[in-house]
């Protein structure tokens, strides 16, 4: 009878103890943080499918690219269109494989020898400014339009006077962040 009486006081005892601990959680108050960003749509790259193709010419003759020397400039335009009402300025991020030794022209990919591309901005704020792999422009939104343009323009190069016949190839992402 004695041990009976000592299991029960001890499980009453854990019941007492147990059960305190279940009140005690039972009364606590918990507080969710919630929290998010609405971020605008993005405009659109008025362009089929994104794609700005750009052509340097079929003319540039390899005599003419010496050292620290291009072909003349190829103007365009990269034009968003459709920019939602609270953007105001979009900044344009251009990344590509940089020409080894010279961050700020691109690596050609086609199989003229000795030319890089160059890649600049046109725009009244930053003219001739070199657009390299990680560099970034910045364009306004047109209000009233709801668009926004970079001017851009781009040439082959060459950074060492040997560049060679053959095709001028190379390709340029661009990100764009909306403000």
């Amino acid at each position: 009878m004695k041990k009976l009486k000592q299991v029960l006081k001890g499980t009453v005892l854990c019941m007492a103890v147990a059960s305190m601990g279940i009140s005690y959680s039972v009364l606590a108050d918990a507080q969710l943080k919630i929290s998010g960003t609405v971020k605008a749509s993005p405009c659109n790259v008025d362009a089929v499918g994104g794609e700005v193709n750009v052509n340097l010419g079929n003319d540039i003759q390899a005599a003419s690219l010496t050292a620290g020397n291009g072909s003349p400039w190829k103007q365009f335009t990269l034009h968003l269109v459709d920019c939602p009402t609270s953007t105001t300025s979009v900044t344009a991020t251009f990344s590509g494989t940089p020409e080894p030794g010279s961050p700020t022209l691109y690596k050609n990919t086609g199989d003229a020898t000795g030319v890089q591309i160059e890649l600049q901005s046109t725009d009244t704020a930053t003219p001739g400014k070199n657009l390299g792999n990680g560099q970034d422009a910045v364009a306004q939104v047109v209000t009233a339009t709801r668009d926004a343009t970079f001017p851009l323009q781009a040439r082959a190069y060459s950074t060492n006077s040997n560049a060679a016949p053959g095709s001028i190839v190379g390709t340029i992402q661009v990100a764009f962040e909306y403000h």
